[in-house]
Protein backbone atom coordinates (compact mmCIF):
# COMPACT_ATOMS: atom_id res chain seq x y z
CA UNK A 1 0.00 0.00 0.00
CA UNK A 2 1.26 3.73 -0.72
CA UNK A 3 -0.06 6.96 0.25
CA UNK A 4 0.92 10.27 -1.59
CA UNK A 5 0.77 13.25 0.54
CA UNK A 6 0.99 16.12 -1.76
CA UNK A 7 2.11 18.16 1.05
CA UNK A 8 -0.40 21.11 -0.13
CA UNK A 9 -2.29 21.42 3.20
CA UNK A 10 -1.54 20.66 7.21
CA UNK A 11 -3.66 17.91 8.01
CA UNK A 12 -2.45 15.85 5.18
CA UNK A 13 0.39 14.60 6.91
CA UNK A 14 -1.97 13.23 9.70
CA UNK A 15 -4.25 11.50 7.35
CA UNK A 16 -1.44 9.28 5.62
CA UNK A 17 -0.65 8.72 9.20
CA UNK A 18 -3.67 7.11 9.84
CA UNK A 19 -3.29 4.86 6.41
CA UNK A 20 -0.10 3.63 7.32
CA UNK A 21 -1.94 2.68 10.94
CA UNK A 22 -4.82 0.92 9.57
CA UNK A 23 -2.42 -0.81 7.22
CA UNK A 24 -0.40 -1.84 10.00
CA UNK A 25 -3.67 -2.92 11.90
CA UNK A 26 -4.26 -5.35 8.87
CA UNK A 27 -0.53 -6.45 8.73
CA UNK A 28 -0.05 -4.69 5.36
CA UNK A 29 2.80 -3.14 4.19
CA UNK A 30 2.73 0.67 4.00
CA UNK A 31 4.87 3.35 2.76
CA UNK A 32 3.95 7.21 2.68
CA UNK A 33 5.33 9.00 -0.70
CA UNK A 34 5.72 13.02 0.06
CA UNK A 35 5.59 15.29 -3.10
CA UNK A 36 9.10 17.15 -2.74
CA UNK A 37 8.50 20.42 -4.82
CA UNK A 38 11.26 22.50 -5.49
CA UNK A 39 9.95 25.23 -7.09
CA UNK A 40 6.60 27.73 -6.62
CA UNK A 41 3.44 25.65 -8.32
CA UNK A 42 1.73 27.53 -10.77
CA UNK A 43 -0.81 27.21 -13.42
CA UNK A 44 -3.11 24.25 -12.92
CA UNK A 45 -2.59 22.74 -9.34
CA UNK A 46 -4.72 19.77 -9.86
CA UNK A 47 -3.40 18.79 -13.07
CA UNK A 48 0.34 18.95 -11.33
CA UNK A 49 -0.59 17.30 -8.27
CA UNK A 50 -2.41 13.94 -10.26
CA UNK A 51 1.09 14.06 -12.46
CA UNK A 52 3.27 14.16 -9.61
CA UNK A 53 1.07 11.71 -8.27
CA UNK A 54 1.32 8.76 -10.24
CA UNK A 55 5.19 9.80 -10.90
CA UNK A 56 5.67 8.91 -7.17
CA UNK A 57 3.61 5.81 -7.71
CA UNK A 58 5.30 4.69 -10.44
CA UNK A 59 8.94 5.08 -8.49
CA UNK A 60 7.48 3.42 -5.62
CA UNK A 61 6.21 0.50 -8.33
CA UNK A 62 9.84 0.09 -9.50
CA UNK A 63 11.20 0.32 -5.82
CA UNK A 64 9.23 -2.92 -5.25
CA UNK A 65 9.19 -4.32 -8.57
CA UNK A 66 5.37 -4.78 -9.07
CA UNK A 67 3.83 -4.58 -12.30
CA UNK A 68 0.09 -2.75 -11.38
CA UNK A 69 -0.92 0.57 -9.58
CA UNK A 70 -4.20 -0.07 -8.58
CA UNK A 71 -6.50 3.08 -7.67
CA UNK A 72 -10.12 3.44 -5.98
CA UNK A 73 -11.80 5.63 -8.74
CA UNK A 74 -15.66 5.09 -8.79
CA UNK A 75 -18.44 5.49 -11.16
CA UNK A 76 -19.39 8.96 -9.77
CA UNK A 77 -15.54 10.09 -10.97
CA UNK A 78 -15.82 8.37 -14.34
CA UNK A 79 -19.40 10.30 -14.50
CA UNK A 80 -17.21 13.69 -13.80
CA UNK A 81 -14.71 12.64 -16.05
CA UNK A 82 -17.48 12.46 -19.02
CA UNK A 83 -19.48 15.60 -18.03
CA UNK A 84 -15.95 17.95 -17.81
CA UNK A 85 -15.03 16.55 -21.21
CA UNK A 86 -18.42 17.85 -22.51
CA UNK A 87 -18.16 21.28 -21.05
CA UNK A 88 -14.87 21.74 -22.87
CA UNK A 89 -16.66 21.00 -26.37
CA UNK A 90 -15.52 17.42 -26.77
CA UNK A 91 -16.95 14.85 -28.83
CA UNK A 92 -17.23 11.58 -29.73
CA UNK A 93 -13.92 9.30 -28.23
CA UNK A 94 -13.31 12.29 -25.91
CA UNK A 95 -15.93 11.61 -23.89
CA UNK A 96 -14.95 7.73 -22.92
CA UNK A 97 -14.02 9.08 -19.86
CA UNK A 98 -10.94 7.15 -17.87
CA UNK A 99 -10.20 3.77 -19.25
CA UNK A 100 -10.48 0.39 -16.56
CA UNK A 101 -6.85 0.02 -17.40
CA UNK A 102 -3.96 2.35 -19.01
CA UNK A 103 -0.34 2.10 -19.56
CA UNK A 104 1.42 3.66 -16.95
CA UNK A 105 4.74 2.85 -17.57
CA UNK A 106 7.15 0.15 -19.41
CA UNK A 107 5.82 -3.11 -17.78
CA UNK A 108 3.20 -0.78 -15.22
CA UNK A 109 -0.30 -0.79 -16.03
CA UNK A 110 -2.54 1.27 -14.02
CA UNK A 111 -5.72 -0.31 -13.19
CA UNK A 112 -9.27 1.23 -11.92
CA UNK A 113 -11.56 -1.71 -10.70
CA UNK A 114 -14.17 -0.04 -9.58
CA UNK A 115 -15.04 2.39 -11.99
CA UNK A 116 -18.55 0.59 -12.26
CA UNK A 117 -19.33 0.80 -8.47
CA UNK A 118 -21.17 4.49 -7.35
CA UNK A 119 -19.20 5.92 -4.58
CA UNK A 120 -22.30 5.50 -2.27
CA UNK A 121 -21.78 1.85 -2.52
CA UNK A 122 -17.65 1.77 -2.26
CA UNK A 123 -18.67 4.11 1.36
CA UNK A 124 -20.68 1.73 2.21
CA UNK A 125 -18.41 -1.09 2.15
CA UNK A 126 -15.64 0.79 3.77
CA UNK A 127 -18.42 1.41 7.10
CA UNK A 128 -19.30 -2.05 7.17
CA UNK A 129 -15.62 -2.90 7.57
CA UNK A 130 -15.24 -0.32 10.48
CA UNK A 131 -12.97 2.11 9.31
CA UNK A 132 -13.42 6.06 8.70
CA UNK A 133 -13.04 7.49 5.02
CA UNK A 134 -10.57 10.58 4.97
CA UNK A 135 -12.39 13.79 3.47
CA UNK A 136 -10.10 16.28 1.91
CA UNK A 137 -11.66 19.66 1.85
CA UNK A 138 -10.73 20.24 -1.24
CA UNK A 139 -13.18 17.53 -2.72
CA UNK A 140 -15.62 20.14 -1.58
CA UNK A 141 -14.06 23.58 -2.82
CA UNK A 142 -15.95 25.39 -5.79
CA UNK A 143 -12.60 26.74 -6.44
CA UNK A 144 -12.16 23.90 -8.86
CA UNK A 145 -14.46 23.46 -12.18
CA UNK A 146 -14.89 19.53 -10.64
CA UNK A 147 -16.17 19.74 -7.38
CA UNK A 148 -18.53 22.24 -8.88
CA UNK A 149 -19.83 19.94 -11.08
CA UNK A 150 -20.00 17.59 -8.88
CA UNK A 151 -22.74 19.74 -6.54
CA UNK A 152 -24.50 20.09 -9.60
CA UNK A 153 -24.69 16.03 -10.41
CA UNK A 154 -25.98 15.89 -6.78
CA UNK A 155 -28.69 18.41 -7.24
CA UNK A 156 -30.20 16.58 -10.36
CA UNK A 157 -29.75 19.00 -12.79
CA UNK A 158 -28.50 16.13 -15.05
CA UNK A 159 -30.00 13.03 -16.04
CA UNK A 160 -27.68 10.43 -15.15
CA UNK A 161 -29.20 7.89 -16.89
CA UNK A 162 -28.70 9.92 -20.09
CA UNK A 163 -25.10 10.35 -18.86
CA UNK A 164 -23.82 7.03 -18.96
CA UNK A 165 -25.59 6.23 -21.83
CA UNK A 166 -23.66 8.67 -23.74
CA UNK A 167 -20.42 7.36 -21.56
CA UNK A 168 -20.89 4.04 -22.82
CA UNK A 169 -21.49 4.90 -26.30
CA UNK A 170 -18.15 6.61 -26.22
CA UNK A 171 -16.60 4.07 -24.88
CA UNK A 172 -17.67 1.43 -27.29
CA UNK A 173 -16.45 3.81 -29.69
CA UNK A 174 -13.05 4.18 -28.26
CA UNK A 175 -12.57 0.45 -27.98
CA UNK A 176 -13.09 0.35 -31.97
CA UNK A 177 -10.51 3.18 -32.68
CA UNK A 178 -7.91 2.12 -30.85
CA UNK A 179 -8.74 -1.50 -32.36
CA UNK A 180 -8.29 0.28 -35.85
CA UNK A 181 -5.57 2.49 -35.03
CA UNK A 182 -3.52 -0.45 -33.49
CA UNK A 183 -4.08 -2.61 -36.86
CA UNK A 184 -2.49 0.90 -38.67
CA UNK A 185 0.39 1.15 -36.42
CA UNK A 186 1.11 -2.81 -36.86
CA UNK A 187 1.02 -2.10 -40.58
CA UNK A 188 3.38 0.61 -40.87
CA UNK A 189 5.70 -1.06 -38.57
CA UNK A 190 6.01 -4.42 -40.94
CA UNK A 191 6.45 -2.29 -43.65
CA UNK A 192 9.43 -0.84 -42.14
CA UNK A 193 7.77 2.57 -42.46
CA UNK A 194 8.52 3.26 -38.71
CA UNK A 195 11.76 3.80 -37.22
CA UNK A 196 12.59 4.72 -33.44
CA UNK A 197 16.51 6.27 -32.57
CA UNK A 198 17.99 5.87 -29.34
CA UNK A 199 18.44 9.51 -29.05
CA UNK A 200 14.74 9.69 -28.90
CA UNK A 201 13.96 11.04 -32.32
CA UNK A 202 11.31 9.02 -34.75
CA UNK A 203 12.29 8.20 -38.31
CA UNK A 204 9.37 7.86 -40.58
CA UNK A 205 7.74 7.19 -43.93
CA UNK A 206 5.02 7.97 -43.53
CA UNK A 207 3.00 6.29 -46.51
CA UNK A 208 -0.87 7.64 -45.70
CA UNK A 209 -0.61 6.63 -41.50
CA UNK A 210 -3.56 7.85 -40.11
CA UNK A 211 -4.03 11.66 -38.17
CA UNK A 212 -4.49 9.93 -34.83
CA UNK A 213 -1.08 8.13 -34.98
CA UNK A 214 0.97 11.30 -36.07
CA UNK A 215 -0.77 13.05 -32.94
CA UNK A 216 0.92 9.81 -31.06
CA UNK A 217 4.37 10.49 -32.71
CA UNK A 218 4.52 14.28 -31.45
CA UNK A 219 3.36 13.73 -27.92
CA UNK A 220 5.38 11.10 -27.84
CA UNK A 221 8.31 12.63 -29.46
CA UNK A 222 7.44 15.78 -28.02
CA UNK A 223 7.84 14.82 -24.71
CA UNK A 224 3.92 15.94 -24.07
CA UNK A 225 1.14 14.75 -22.12
CA UNK A 226 -1.74 16.38 -23.53
CA UNK A 227 -3.29 15.18 -27.32
CA UNK A 228 -2.37 17.53 -29.98
CA UNK A 229 -5.08 19.61 -32.04
CA UNK A 230 -6.68 17.67 -35.08
CA UNK A 231 -6.28 20.99 -37.42
CA UNK A 232 -3.07 21.67 -35.99
CA UNK A 233 -2.05 17.97 -37.51
CA UNK A 234 -3.65 18.23 -40.37
CA UNK A 235 -2.08 21.70 -41.55
CA UNK A 236 1.49 19.99 -40.98
CA UNK A 237 0.33 17.19 -42.76
CA UNK A 238 -0.84 19.96 -45.76
CA UNK A 239 2.16 21.10 -45.70
CA UNK A 240 4.50 17.93 -45.90
CA UNK A 241 2.15 16.50 -48.88
CA UNK A 242 4.13 17.85 -51.53
CA UNK A 243 7.52 16.29 -52.84
CA UNK A 244 10.65 17.90 -51.62
CA UNK A 245 12.32 19.33 -48.13
CA UNK A 246 10.25 20.95 -45.44
CA UNK A 247 10.49 21.94 -42.02
CA UNK A 248 8.13 22.70 -39.10
CA UNK A 249 7.32 22.59 -35.63
CA UNK A 250 4.73 21.31 -33.59
CA UNK A 251 4.11 20.26 -29.93
CA UNK A 252 7.27 20.08 -29.18
CA UNK A 253 8.73 18.81 -32.10
CA UNK A 254 10.73 19.69 -34.98
CA UNK A 255 9.28 18.24 -38.17
CA UNK A 256 12.13 17.71 -41.66
CA UNK A 257 10.98 15.99 -44.76
CA UNK A 258 13.75 15.11 -46.87
CA UNK A 259 12.41 12.85 -49.98
CA UNK A 260 9.92 10.20 -48.64
CA UNK A 261 11.71 10.22 -44.91
CA UNK A 262 10.57 12.66 -41.81
CA UNK A 263 12.32 12.98 -38.89
CA UNK A 264 10.63 13.84 -36.17
CA UNK A 265 12.85 15.08 -32.91
CA UNK A 266 12.41 16.62 -29.68
CA UNK A 267 13.08 20.51 -29.62
CA UNK A 268 14.34 22.62 -27.27
CA UNK A 269 12.10 25.17 -27.16
CA UNK A 270 12.43 28.55 -24.76
CA UNK A 271 13.62 26.93 -21.67
CA UNK A 272 14.19 22.90 -22.50
CA UNK A 273 12.84 19.80 -20.80
CA UNK A 274 12.74 19.67 -17.34
CA UNK A 275 15.10 18.79 -14.52
CA UNK A 276 14.03 15.79 -12.60
CA UNK A 277 15.26 15.49 -8.91
CA UNK A 278 16.11 12.18 -8.10
CA UNK A 279 15.56 12.41 -4.33
CA UNK A 280 17.82 9.13 -3.98
CA UNK A 281 15.91 7.26 -6.33
CA UNK A 282 17.86 4.61 -8.28
CA UNK A 283 15.48 5.09 -11.33
CA UNK A 284 13.55 7.76 -13.73
CA UNK A 285 11.51 8.78 -16.21
CA UNK A 286 13.20 12.02 -18.36
CA UNK A 287 11.05 14.51 -19.98
CA UNK A 288 8.56 11.10 -20.95
CA UNK A 289 11.19 10.25 -23.39
CA UNK A 290 13.94 8.06 -21.71
CA UNK A 291 13.98 5.92 -18.71
CA UNK A 292 16.93 6.36 -17.13
CA UNK A 293 18.74 3.56 -14.37
CA UNK A 294 21.02 4.77 -12.05
CA UNK A 295 23.87 2.30 -10.31
CA UNK A 296 23.30 1.69 -6.52
CA UNK A 297 25.99 4.12 -5.31
CA UNK A 298 25.68 7.24 -7.81
CA UNK A 299 25.85 10.85 -7.23
CA UNK A 300 24.11 11.93 -8.99
CA UNK A 301 21.18 14.21 -7.91
CA UNK A 302 19.68 15.66 -10.70
CA UNK A 303 18.38 14.55 -14.66
CA UNK A 304 18.92 18.05 -16.91
CA UNK A 305 19.12 18.86 -20.35
CA UNK A 306 21.95 19.02 -21.48
CA UNK A 307 21.66 22.42 -23.25
CA UNK A 308 20.70 23.68 -19.54
CA UNK A 309 24.01 22.51 -18.55
CA UNK A 310 25.92 24.03 -21.45
CA UNK A 311 24.13 26.14 -24.14
CA UNK A 312 20.70 25.52 -25.41
CA UNK A 313 21.82 25.67 -29.43
CA UNK A 314 24.28 22.53 -28.47
CA UNK A 315 24.16 19.59 -30.65
CA UNK A 316 22.53 16.85 -28.24
CA UNK A 317 20.85 19.67 -25.96
CA UNK A 318 17.70 17.64 -25.74
CA UNK A 319 19.33 14.50 -24.10
CA UNK A 320 19.09 14.03 -20.13
CA UNK A 321 23.05 14.37 -18.39
CA UNK A 322 23.04 13.60 -14.29
CA UNK A 323 23.86 16.37 -12.14
CA UNK A 324 25.95 15.84 -8.84
CA UNK A 325 24.42 17.99 -5.75
CA UNK A 326 27.28 20.62 -6.41
CA UNK A 327 25.86 21.15 -10.28
CA UNK A 328 28.67 19.01 -11.93
CA UNK A 329 27.94 16.60 -14.70
CA UNK A 330 28.98 13.49 -14.00
CA UNK A 331 27.43 11.27 -16.53
CA UNK A 332 25.69 11.55 -19.81
CA UNK A 333 22.82 9.94 -22.40
CA UNK A 334 25.27 7.21 -24.85
CA UNK A 335 24.71 9.59 -27.72
CA UNK A 336 26.91 12.21 -25.82
CA UNK A 337 29.09 9.58 -24.68
CA UNK A 338 31.84 10.20 -27.68
CA UNK A 339 31.97 13.46 -26.62
CA UNK A 340 32.64 13.05 -22.64
CA UNK A 341 34.68 10.16 -22.82
CA UNK A 342 36.02 10.54 -19.16
CA UNK A 343 31.94 10.82 -17.97
CA UNK A 344 30.19 8.10 -16.82
CA UNK A 345 27.34 6.75 -18.93
CA UNK A 346 23.42 6.83 -17.93
CA UNK A 347 21.63 3.61 -18.53
CA UNK A 348 18.92 5.04 -20.92
CA UNK A 349 16.60 3.32 -22.85
CA UNK A 350 13.86 5.52 -24.73
CA UNK A 351 10.17 4.98 -24.64
CA UNK A 352 9.06 6.91 -27.52
CA UNK A 353 7.79 3.21 -29.17
CA UNK A 354 6.03 2.57 -25.77
CA UNK A 355 4.43 5.77 -25.46
CA UNK A 356 3.14 5.49 -29.29
CA UNK A 357 1.44 2.37 -28.39
CA UNK A 358 0.54 2.42 -25.28
CA UNK A 359 -3.18 1.75 -24.01
CA UNK A 360 -3.76 -0.07 -27.40
CA UNK A 361 -4.75 -3.68 -27.21
CA UNK A 362 -2.32 -6.19 -27.93
CA UNK A 363 1.43 -6.66 -27.80
CA UNK A 364 3.26 -3.48 -29.45
CA UNK A 365 5.22 -4.44 -32.55
CA UNK A 366 9.22 -5.33 -32.22
CA UNK A 367 9.87 -2.94 -34.39
CA UNK A 368 8.46 -0.44 -32.13
CA UNK A 369 12.00 -0.08 -30.21
CA UNK A 370 15.14 0.91 -31.35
Amino acid sequence: MATVDHCLRPESAAEANYVASVCRELRLPHRTLSWERRASLTGNLQAAAREARYDLLTREARRISAGAVVTAHHADDQLETHCLARQRGGTGTALAGMRTWRDLAPGLVLLRPFLRLPKAELAARVRREGLTAIDDPSNRSDAFARVRLRHALASGLYDRRLLDLELREAQAARREADAELARSIAELCLGGAVRPRPDGALELVPRDAPNAFWKRVLVAVGGGEGAIRTDAVERLLARFGADGKADATLGGCRIRRVGEKVIVAREFGRTGPADVPLRGAKSASFDRRFDITLPRDHPIDTLRAYGNASAPQVRGAVLPVGLDRDGAIRAVHPGLAARFPELGVLAASERIGWRIWADLPGRAPDRLTP
